[in-house]
């Protein structure tokens, strides 16, 4: 598969995955601070300079392997309840912190980024733009075939699923979010964002 960008030849779509593929393996295998382009390059058989022109930098990349949009922004459920896109949205989020690559990764992003408040903005904007604006709509749609008023700012919610899964895997370190950990989050975030169930 072929991907053109800007006004260039088109991209391969192959290299983009392998670069990907490579980049989760060793973030799995070594964490942040062992990854190093040079060696995603040697895994994915590609060159540096093949992926800086796809990530300008490391954190780029990263970033890219740890929030896959696909997962933050699943297919829409035009008949989804309130309940439904809490649940998907505690779903998406468990998947992404538990994964191994996410896991190994998410304090060397941090800590990268804090110097880096151009990069740092750059990434967040994504995140933002992207991800927070169809959350928010999808949940305000689903309130009103409920016929439920959103009682808080879903952008809000959001940030508190997002935040609090985060902090449910440094604190439980190689635990699973289960079942339990899921359906205690889903009611939590439900009875904050309905006013009446």
């Amino acid at each position: 598969m072929s991907r053109t960008v800007g006004g260039g030849r088109p991209r391969d779509g192959r290299i983009d995955d392998a670069v990907l593929d490579a980049a989760r393996e060793l973030l799995s295998e070594v964490g942040y601070n062992g990854l190093t382009l040079t060696e995603v390059a040697a895994r994915a058989g590609t060159s540096v300079p093949a992926i800086r022109r796809r990530w300008p930098g490391k954190a780029h990349l990263v970033h890219h392997v740890v929030f896959p949009t696909a997962v933050a922004v699943p297919p829409r459920n035009p008949t989804a309840t309130l309940a439904d896109e809490v649940e998907a949205i505690v779903d998406a989020c468990a998947a992404i912190f538990s994964d191994s690559a996410m896991r190994r990764a998410i304090l060397g992003l941090i800590s990268d980024l804090g110097p880096q408040a151009d990069v740092k903005a750059q990434l967040t904007d994504e995140l933002r733009d992207i991800v927070w604006p169809d959350l928010t709509e999808r949940l305000q749609d689903a309130a009103a075939r409920d016929g439920v008023e959103v009682s808080e700012d879903p952008t809000m919610v959001i940030e508190v699923a997002f935040g609090g899964t985060l902090a449910a895997v440094l604190l439980r370190r190689n635990e699973r979010l289960d079942d339990a950990w899921r359906d205690s989050m889903r009611r939590t975030l439900h009875a904050v964002l309905a006013a009446r169930v």
